[in-house]
């Protein structure tokens, strides 16, 4: 039992809190935005869940775009954590259509031609497949590290192609929905076994700190 529990990497994937921008009901891609007075409650609610759970993690990775980051802190703070920033767990590349709102976005998607998941989503933006492939690597990049538990702190559209890669699900034709979606500070819990070389997923968008009494106490 003992030599199972060193060789297993458990990730636990969260989403970022609300941002300005999802808020507002803009396209953010890697457009940095920060965190709404909501997205800060939400993510201070959430650290005080863990806390009274007692979870633990031996490492947080987040990307250092402000949404994430903020999250991070917060949870980290409450928990004592160590944080490292990588650039690898960033949002999807959107190119021309970040910062438009979804308004506008829907004369964009008008002028454009059906396009396949090697395509990119618009002009200068990752295809489905980039976005895949660099989900997959970042994923990969942990399972080199030492067996523990890490949380990583991300983005709706990146940790729904790191579920993807892990269930072995490539990108669908273009129109496709997932049924995957993580909501502002929802997390996954997944597990991978170097011995038996499986994964095993858990929890798939865990909000229950948003619907508790939890007060928000910084």
């Amino acid at each position: 039992m003992a030599q199972e529990k060193q060789s297993i990497h458990q990730l636990t994937f969260l989403r970022h809190g609300q941002s300005l921008a999802n808020q507002n009901q803009i396209l953010q891609g890697q457009l940095d935005s920060s965190l709404s007075e909501t997205g800060i409650q939400q993510a201070y609610a959430l650290a005080k869940l863990w806390e009274l759970e007692r979870v633990v993690f031996d490492l947080v990775i987040s990307s250092p775009l402000q949404r994430a980051r903020k999250t991070a802190e917060i949870i980290s703070e409450r928990l004592n954590l160590t944080i490292e920033f990588s650039d690898l767990w960033m949002e999807r590349q959107f190119g021309v259509a970040e910062g438009k709102s979804y308004e506008e976005l829907q004369s964009l998607l008008q002028e454009r031609s059906s396009r396949s998941p090697y395509d990119p989503a618009f002009a200068d933006a990752e295809s489905d497949w980039d976005l895949f492939i660099r989900a997959s690597s970042s994923i990969q990049e942990i399972l080199r590290r030492e067996p523990g538990r890490y949380l990583v702190v991300s983005h709706g559209g990146m940790l729904n192609s790191a579920l993807h890669s892990i269930l072995g699900i490539p990108p669908a034709p273009s129109g496709t929905r997932s049924i995957l979606r993580i909501e502002n500070t929802g997390y996954a819990i997944t597990e991978y076994n170097r011995l038996t070389e499986s994964w095993i997923i858990s929890v798939v968008n865990d909000t229950r700190h948003l619907v508790s009494k939890l007060d928000y106490v910084k």
